[in-house]
Formats: structure tokens, sequence, C-alpha cells
């Protein structure tokens, strides 16, 4: 007799989280009921709303779309639904008690970073910032307090000394699709507690806003490299050169042949690839 499908539901919105969730469609032991995504915001040229990755998959596949402003707006629908596992993947909202408790079997967040490290809401730009040299995902139980539930499952992975934001992410969907479908089945089959987070063992991952961005001359060149490999994918590391924003999305401590670099406190930075206000994006390498 064939086991019967786990049934998800699946909250996420960019890139990262479409990546992980579409690795599930093809999986015969999942059957996603529906997708979440946070509203459509970034708009095209013509002023037209650019639809999320998570908004496309669903289109894509026939899947059933929520795009609330709110979470708690689309209680009712969820109620009629049957569903295993509410999952969450880099969404963007809280997620309320009313919600959580929909799950026959739990909700889970699936969360870029070693929990207890860095809670929160960007801890890939916070480990990068820190210039650490491993992060990771953690799977937890979701309660009404951000990020400290009980820690089932978690996997590692290495952060080499080029890498970016844009390479964490890939990384951490990745190690995440490996591990994710055998975790579900585990715990389906057999519940567990999980991990008590050790609240004095907690860090925390704040926002990033544009003024974090900024780089300054009086910076160590070290500092400033952390700096514009955590905002590599958004919103982007700048400095202010000739009297001009200089956004830099990649740099090198190491000399290379480049026509642009920047003195800061100890060194220099060379420039990899980066952009002049006004002008166009400039890749050496």
């Amino acid at each position: 007799m064939n086991n019967p499908k786990i049934k998800i539901i699946f909250a996420g919105t960019g890139n990262f989280s479409s990546k992980i969730f579409e690795s599930f469609i093809n999986n015969t032991d999942f059957e996603i009921t529906a997708l979440i995504s946070q509203p459509n915001k970034a708009m095209d040229r013509n002023k037209k709303f650019i639809e999320t990755p998570v908004a496309q998959l669903a289109k894509k596949h026939n899947i059933k779309l929520f795009q609330p402003t709110k979470i708690k707006e689309i209680y009712e629908e969820l109620l009629n639904l049957d569903f295993d596992y509410f999952i969450t993947a880099a969404f963007g909202q809280f997620i309320p008690n009313s919600i959580i408790k929909l799950a026959k079997k739990a909700a889970l967040n699936v969360h870029g970073s070693l929990l207890e490290k860095y809670r929160g809401a960007a801890p890939i730009q916070h480990a990068l910032l820190n210039n650490d040299k491993e992060t990771g995902i953690s799977l937890i139980y979701m309660i009404d307090k951000m990020d400290a539930g009980n820690v089932l499952f978690s996997a590692k992975c290495s952060i080499e000394s080029n890498d970016t934001a844009l390479e964490i992410y890939d990384k951490l969907a990745q190690l995440t699709i490996d591990n994710l479908p055998n975790w579900l089945k585990e715990i389906y089959i057999n519940p567990k507690e999980g991990y008590i987070q050790k609240e004095e063992l907690v860090t925390f991952a704040s926002k990033i806003n544009n003024e974090d961005c900024e780089l300054f001359y009086s910076d160590t060149k070290q500092f400033a490299l952390n700096k514009i490999r955590a905002f590599n994918d958004q919103p982007g590391a700048f400095i202010i050169h000739n009297n001009k924003r200089l956004k830099i999305f990649r740099a090198s401590i190491d000399r290379i042949s480049t026509p642009l670099s920047i003195e800061f406190s100890d060194g220099k930075l060379y420039l990899i690839e980066y952009q002049i206000e006004g002008k166009q994006k400039v890749k050496i390498m």
C-alpha cells in the first residue's frame, strides 16, 4: 500500500523560496496544496507590477496562490484547505498563532542560519558582515515569537572568501532542497520535539536599511569588503566617490587589474563589479 502524500502549504516570496518550493512539485511524496507570497511590489519600466518569483511559480504550475497584505486576511480560506504542514521560507511576514494552529501536523520555518545565531530578518547579511566562515539552515517549529521555536534539524555549509549574499542564498537553497524532503518524511512518521534554543546564546540579525550600506574612506578595507559581500544582492553597498554615488557589487583585497580601486583607511580594495551613478554597470571578471 502506498504511503499518503504529505500535503504542504508553502509561504515565501523571492527566488530563494521559489527554488525550494519548485523542488517539491515533481516529488511524488508531496503535494503542494497552495503557495503564499507577499503582494507584488516591484515595477517594470512601464510602471506595471512584476510578479514575485513564488507568484510566477504558482501560475506556471497552476497551484492555488494567495498574496495577502497580512496573512491573517486569508484565515478563512486556509481553514478550508487540507494540509499537513505549513512551511515558511523567507516569506517576510510574522505568522500569527491562528494560522500556526491550522496545520494538521505542524507549522515550520526554514531559517537561513544555524540557530541560536542570527534570529531575525537578515541572517545571511549578518553572517557576511561578521566575516563568518560557515552558515547553514535550521528547520524550526513556528511559535508566536520570531525564530524562537524548537530546532528540529540543521545543516551547515562553508562561506568562501569570495562568496556574496547571492552565492549564500544559492547554497542555502540547495542545502534545503537536499535535506528538507527527508526531514519532513522523518517527522511525519516519528514526530519529535526538537532542541530548545538557549536564550543566552541568541544573537539577532536586524533588518538592513539603506543607510547601513554606505561605505566610508575611514573604514578598514576588510570591513568595507564585508559590507560589499553582504549587500551584493540588495540594496547594494555604495560610497560617495568624486561627488557621485558609486555602487560596489564585488571587490578584492588582492591586487587585480581594474580601472578603479578605492583607498580605505588601511589599504585599497580593487573593484570587480561596480556602477557609477548615471552610467552602466562595469564587470571586470
